[in-house]
């Protein structure tokens, strides 16, 4: 019952005297246009029934109760169709009619087509308008599933023509919706089946109704996949394109829910690549004018469910255009079905060879482009896990010549060759030490292969071919070296670094040509059948384009072209994981984070926390003399840790204004203590062992894992211990026994690690590990019982499941399927997520925020005005959060929750599905405050991944700025004054200056990403804060909403950004922190340099942490600054973590350099004893040093000079000494840097 099909069957009706008016409307479109939907409901009243056809369910229609609420009122009729039998059940008394007419028109809409129609409107005529006289005919059924191919007439022999295939050939398979059949709408498959026969591919293409019906006589997919796409219980096909949206595994699947773990994947046994070939529901010229590339609907119904079944997502086939007659059909771009044919190809030759002729890529990134950051990825110690993966494949029978004994081999060997770094190599090594060297000649023929946009781009950008980006004398130098049929590649030079002065005021910077020349040589040169993209991230996805439904001026789709893409991507960043999946048509591998474990004091923390202890228990013994000692001692140690500012105090403060806050100092020194900080980095493929086994069940289970308790909550539970109110007041004390809360968590977590221990040295053996946890806790040990159970029954065996990473990237390497499942942060009590190295997903954006997101969101936003009202006195009217697609993946939205909250407003959620639908204003009486004036600076992955929270947030904008209210408790309206005023005095008219004030998103420019702020970081090309606030701006300054598609308003976003009183980052993990990834500096970092420029003050500048949901804290950046220093960088425990993974884990250390730099740069939030602290520890302290310079001596050098840089530009305050043995030290490193460039060959 499509809405034209309808609407043509009425048309044709004859022999009907009656005058039969058919008002259709799309869900979608009627969600975008109030004005459309009134007019629905409009109709509504005055029509004979109303009918609705769902896919899913309701839910996916946010007007849906508003609409059912005006069917009600009218008393009309009310049919519902959907693919949810319970949801029809709901509603089947609305329709009102007899079982024998509901149960006719549910086939009439099931079976589809004018026919069946034209049935629906004869009924009416007869049941509804009393016309006795017309008959009402029995529904058609069409054929419900069966081979199509345009040369095949209807009732051609099926068996004949799979018969006739050429087993010689790849063969795909094609599966599409069999309404299209029904309705002669294939040009767009006709299409796809002459691309792949012209590839020499055999082709399969099936039409099928995904659910099995009694009514229209469909077998549902699974049975449809088996007839026709195996033979004898193998695949007949090496691939297959999937024309249809949604998730075919839960629809295939009535009844069971979508997170049923019992659903049956039907790919799976295929074990082949899946493809997702998207429908878009929009016209061409509407795509090829969006950035975004899809709407929110699209983006659900074509992306991001198919992502559950673990669809390859590539381009878009379809598109809907209006015939002659009004009709939509589906239309098709030629190159962009060549493409999908061409990747189903592509996987389904691979599928096809044997190990031993597999020609596969590793690909490493370098970024920036410095041999320090050789092969640089989130928490993965990526040399380690190709020397894994080498010898998984030589196992398999792929051909490797020879595996290197250690990784440190796998660095020397690319370093001996060339990288993306040249500073230090001879010119004249370079041919010989280089993979190969392509000739202009030979890249011309790749360069013209490519589409004219693109071309003239990179010539805009780059000059004519070759450029200066790692060439040499007119040709192209292709770093990497070969093992076998194994190639390890180095990710080519993005280029930004090099052009650092034109990103100052220009955003489309493509990539040079060498970046092409490189993967073309991968392609022909080496002749790759698959590339890995090793660890998180690269940058081929985010090169400029669309974000989703790339075209072929896309720049990720003209580079990767059609190579089968492996990419093991990080499983707490499913953000970036969706842009690598969406845009450069990848099968993710997620891999697990680092082992996690508790901070504990050291060194001098470590004597303050036990003199602190001493201190507070001879307050209560009445020991003066002791007491005395003790504070002197305390005072000394705080002076040693320069902890002044950190207690409230001046440096000069006195022993007595220390004394008087010990108990303060005690609980902040216990808090930093009971920080959970990485120990090293991952391995893929490689589960934890010994200590790092016991430190992951530790953080596994350090918070309650939905209905599991915590296991520390647990133990402390057994002892008689409220482990919270310990918590809570750690220099509290046990009446009991006079012991510091603080100690007592001590016991207590020491106690639970015994435990782990133990059960740990049982081989997690239930049965002995419930023995001894009744040894361990007493009487009270029951209260552990559940938790140690889960441990034993599912936590251990699916930490061991990391083994799997391995085995799941060579399905993906040899073409065969990789299990979908899900993603976020394990240690947020995401037990569930394991055993990682699946094809991740990511969620369903329209859910969010959910209602516990709602909870935590409006906690946070609650904790940052209450300190803000307590530390400044007012509240802040003017709020500047950052928001990032990953956090919001991640927690489902408490940071949407959080800005709703401020502005005073709450969701209203769908009565199915609880999926948002809606805004309400909270009133004013209730919130107890005023609305606050919130003003996003949003990610480009955010832009292109919740295009309908963008719409959301806006009409909350416009919603709120509508209201009757004061300036006084309306700070939105007071601003949106102050500006229309400001901008009429400046020339606008007063239309236009409401318009332009209204304007509270901002983010990356259309097709792009990034903020501009590390490029010029990185390269040190920059002068002032001045600078750092222009590039912000020109990266930044792109206005998104309802009526903005990203158009350019630098002035705006100045204005905006210049009034800000509090900025915001929310952290919702400790996998990651501020000091861990250059993402903080440059996006919140650059937006407190453009409110100090441009507004001449810094910010309150806050950070929330969310780790524990349970347990939800407020930091301003000061603080979050000094607690990541002490808790992690300064502790032993994280550089000896670090020290195993030799090159790699060095790496760790140079990145820490240059984010310091980068915070301090853009606000000033690093402290003098920071940078003395760490130049001690690590490049100082002679273990560390010595270590650094048998690992990674470049990594040595860079922060050297990165620390060098902070004195030059005033940001540290050195003492003399250490600036001698800084430049001591540079020049040291220089000649090391000479020495290991000309004798690596």
């Amino acid at each position: 019952m499509d809405a034209d099909v309808l609407e043509r069957a009425c048309i044709s009706l004859g022999g009907v005297d009656a005058h039969i008016g058919v008002v259709t409307a799309n869900s979608e479109g009627l969600d975008e246009d109030e004005e459309s939907f009134m007019d629905v409901l409009n109709a509504v009243r005055r029509c004979d029934i109303a009918m609705m056809k769902i896919h899913s369910d309701p839910s996916y229609f946010k007007k849906f109760d508003r609409f059912r609420t005006a069917v009600e009122k009218a008393g009309v009729p009310f049919f519902l169709e959907c693919n949810a039998p319970e949801v029809m059940k709901d509603f089947r008394d609305c329709f009102g009619y007899p079982d024998e007419d509901y149960d006719l028109l549910c086939r009439y809409v099931k079976l589809g087509g004018e026919s069946n129609s034209r049935g629906i409107l004869l009924w009416a005529c007869s049941r509804l308008c009393g016309m006795d006289g017309v008959a009402v005919p029995e529904p058609e059924a069409p054929r419900a599933q069966g081979i199509y191919h345009p040369s095949l007439g209807p009732g051609s022999d099926e068996e004949g023509y799979l018969e006739s295939l050429d087993p010689s050939r790849p063969s795909v398979g094609v599966i599409f919706h069999q309404k299209y059949w029904v309705e002669g709408n294939t040009d767009h498959i006709d299409a796809l089946i002459g691309a792949l026969e012209s590839k020499g591919a055999n082709v399969i293409p099936v039409f099928a109704i995904t659910s099995p019906s009694a009514i229209t006589g469909s077998d549902g997919i699974i049975e449809t996949v088996k007839r026709y796409f195996v033979r004898d219980g193998r695949p007949r096909i090496g691939s297959v394109i999937v024309n249809m949206g949604f998730s075919q595994i839960s629809l295939a699947n009535p009844g069971e829910g979508e997170g049923s773990r019992a659903m049956y994947n039907f790919f799976e046994d295929l074990d082949i690549a899946v493809l997702q070939a998207t429908a878009l529901s929009r016209p061409r010229s509407v795509w090829e004018e969006d950035t975004v590339g899809m709407g929110p609907v699209e983006l659900s119904t074509s992306v991001i469910w198919p992502e559950f079944d673990g669809q390859i997502i590539t381009v878009p086939l379809s598109f809907m255009e209006k015939d002659g007659q009004g009709s939509y059909r589906n239309a098709f771009v030629p190159d962009r079905v060549d493409r999908i044919a061409s990747l189903a190809v592509s996987w389904a030759r691979l599928r096809s060879l044997p190990p031993s002729e597999v020609r596969a890529v590793v690909m490493l990134n370098m970024y920036p482009p410095s041999n320090d950051r050789l092969g640089g990825a989130g928490g993965l110690d990526t040399f380690e896990s190709i020397r894994s993966m080498m010898m998984a494949m030589k196992d398999r029978g792929y051909v490797i010549d020879h595996i290197p004994e250690t990784a440190q081999e796998i660095v020397d060997e690319l370093m001996a060759g060339v990288t993306n770094d040249l500073e230090w190599v001879p010119p004249e090594e370079i041919p010989g030490r280089a993979a190969d060297m392509v000739g202009l000649e030979r890249y011309m023929e790749w360069f013209f292969s490519v589409p004219k946009v693109p071309r003239e781009a990179m010539c805009r950008n780059w000059g004519d071919p070759p450029g200066e980006i790692t060439t040499l004398d007119g040709r192209f130098i292709i770093p990497g070296v070969r093992n076998g049929n194994l190639f390890i590649g180095i990710q080519p030079n993005r280029g930004h670094h090099a052009h650092a002065e034109q990103l100052y005021h220009s955003t489309d910077v493509v990539m040079p040509h060498q970046y092409l020349a490189y993967y073309r040589w991968i392609r022909d040169g080496f002749g790759a059948d698959l590339i890995v993209h090793m660890g998180t991230h690269g940058t081929l996805e985010w090169l400029p384009g669309k974000g989703n439904a790339l075209s072929k001026d896309c720049y990720p789709d003209v580079v990767l072209d059609t190579m089968p893409n492996v990419y093991p991507y990080i499983i707490d960043d499913p953000g970036e994981g969706m842009e690598a999946k969406r845009r450069t048509n990848s099968v993710l591998i997620g891999y697990m984070v680092a082992a996690m474990t508790r901070a504990e004091g050291y060194d001098e923390l470590a004597d303050l926390d036990a003199c602190l202890q001493s201190y507070l228990g001879s307050e209560t013994t009445a020991q003066p003399e002791k007491s005395e000692y003790l504070s002197g001692r305390m005072y000394e140690l705080v002076r040693q840790l320069d902890l002044f500012r950190e207690i409230g105090l001046p440096e000069d403060a006195s022993e007595e204004e220390v004394r008087e806050r010990a108990e303060l100092i005690y609980d902040y020194i216990a808090d930093l203590k009971d920080a959970v900080i990485k120990d090293g980095l991952h391995v893929l493929g490689r589960p934890p062992e010994g200590d790092r086994m016991k430190e992951m069940v530790y953080s596994m289970t350090r918070l309650r894992n939905g209905p599991v308790p915590s296991l520390r909550a647990s133990v402390s539970s057994a002892r008689g211990f409220d482990l919270d109110r310990l918590l809570d007041n750690p220099s509290g004390t046990n009446p009991s026994d006079g012991c510091l809360n603080g100690a007592t968590v001590d016991d207590l977590d020491a106690l639970t690690c015994s435990l782990i221990d133990g059960m740990y040295a049982l081989d997690f053996g239930k049965e002995g590990c419930l023995r001894l946890a009744e040894e361990l806790l007493g009487e009270g040990w029951a209260a552990a019982e559940e938790t140690v159970s889960f441990i034993c029954d599912r936590l251990c065996p699916d930490i061991l499941g990391i083994s799997e990473e391995m085995g799941l990237l060579l399905r993906g390497t040899r073409g065969g399927y990789v299990t979908p499942g899900p993603s976020g942060s394990p240690t947020r009590g995401n037990a569930h997520l394991l055993p990682t190295g699946r094809n991740y997903y990511s969620m369903d954006p329209d859910t969010v925020p959910g209602d516990a997101c709602w909870r935590i969101g409006t906690n946070m936003a609650e904790e940052m005005i209450r300190r803000h009202v307590e530390e400044r006195g007012c509240y802040p009217e003017n709020v500047g959060i950052i928001i990032w697609a990953t956090d919001t993946m991640k927690t489902g939205g408490d940071d949407i929750a959080y800005i709703l909250y401020l502005m005073g407003l709450r969701p209203k959620w769908g009565s199915y599905g609880g999926r948002v639908v809606g805004l309400e204003v909270i009133p004013l009486e209730e919130l107890g405050r005023p609305r606050i004036d919130v003003t996003l600076r949003i990610s480009g992955m955010f832009r292109d991944s919740f295009p309908n929270l963008v719409q959301l947030i806006d009409e909350g904008v416009e919603t709120i700025a509508a209201l009757d209210e004061s300036e006084e408790s309306n700070y939105l309206r007071k601003h949106l004054r102050e500006d229309i005023n400001k901008y009429i005095k400046e020339g606008l008219s007063p239309a236009d200056a409401e318009i332009r004030s209204m304007i509270r998103i901002f983010g990356d420019p259309p097709g792009e990403h990034g903020c501009g702020t590390g490029i010029l970081i990185e390269s040190s090309q920059w002068d002032s804060l001045e600078d750092l606030a222009e590039i912000y701006t020109t990266w930044g300054c792109y206005a998104y909403g309802r009526k903005w598609k990203g158009e350019k308003m630098p002035e705006v976003f100045k204005n905006r950004m210049a009034s800000m009183d509090v900025t915001v980052k929310n952290h919702n993990d400790r996998e990651f922190d501020l000091l861990d990834i250059d993402d903080d500096y440059e996006i919140l970092g650059g937006l407190n340099a453009v409110v100090r420029a441009y507004g001449g003050r810094m910010p309150y500048c806050v950070m929330g942490d969310s780790s524990d949901t349970d347990r939800l804290k407020l930091r301003t950046l000061e603080e979050e600054t000094a607690y990541v220093m002490r808790s992690r960088v300064l502790n032993p425990k994280w550089v000896e973590g670090l020290k195993p993974h030799g090159f790699r884990g060095a790496m760790e250390l140079s990145k820490l350099t240059e984010y310091m730099l980068g915070w301090d740069a853009t606000s000033g939030n690093i402290e003098d004893w920071m940078y003395n602290s760490v130049a001690e520890r690590f490049l100082f302290d002679e273990e560390n040093r010595r270590w650094l310079e048998e690992s990674n001596p470049y990594a040595l050098r860079e922060m050297a000079e990165d620390m060098l840089e902070t004195i030059e530009r005033g940001l540290w305050d050195a003492p003399e000494e250490m600036r001698e043995k800084l430049r001591d030290l540079y020049l040291e490193t220089e000649g090391t840097m000479e020495d290991l460039g000309s004798n690596r060959g």
